[in-house]
C-alpha cells in the first residue's frame, strides 16, 4: 500500500465519518428542540383550559390556579409571564383579579404555535348550569 493511497483511504473515511456524526448532532438538536416545543404546548393547553374555567367556578381551585400560574412562568412567552405576574399580584391584594388578558394571550401564542389563523381577541365563554330545582330525596 502506497503512502498516497493511505492518505486518501484516511480523508475518506475522516469526512464520511464527520458529516455522520454532524448528521447525528444536528438531528439530535432537532428531536430534542421538538419535544421541548411539544411539552410546551401540552403544559400551556392545560394551562389554558384551566385559566379558561377559573372566572365560573363557584368554589376556586386555588392549588389548581396556582400550578397554572407557575407553570406560565416556567414555559409561558415574557407577555405571558408579565400578565401571570400582574395577576398574581392583584389577586393577592384583592382576592379578585381579571384573567381575561392573560388567557387571550395564551390562545394567541397557542395559535401562532400551532400555525392556526388569528381570531378575534375578545373571548365568548359558555357555562352550563345544573337546574337548581333538582334536590336528592
Amino acid at each position: 500500500m502506497t503512502e498516497s493511497f493511505f492518505w486518501k483511504l484516511f480523508l475518506t473515511a475522516f469526512v464520511a465519518f464527520s458529516a455522520a456524526w454532524a448528521a447525528h448532532f444536528f438531528a439530535s438538536n432537532r428531536d430534542r428542540k421538538n419535544k421541548q416545543t411539544d411539552q410546551q404546548i401540552t403544559f400551556l393547553i392545560d394551562t389554558y383550559r384551566l385559566l379558561e374555567s377559573v372566572p365560573h367556578q363557584p368554589k376556586l381551585d386555588a392549588a389548581a390556579l396556582e400550578s397554572a400560574i407557575a407553570d406560565i412562568q416556567i414555559f409561558g412567552s415574557p407577555r405571558q409571564i408579565a400578565l401571570a405576574q400582574e395577576f398574581s399580584t392583584k389577586f393577592a391584594d384583592t382576592s379578585n383579579a381579571p384573567l381575561d388578558a392573560l388567557i387571550e394571550e395564551l390562545r394567541k401564542d397557542l395559535r401562532e404555535e400551532l400555525q392556526l389563523d388569528e381570531v378575534p381577541r375578545k373571548l365568548v365563554h359558555l357555562r352550563c348550569e345544573k337546574p337548581k330545582s333538582q334536590h336528592k330525596q
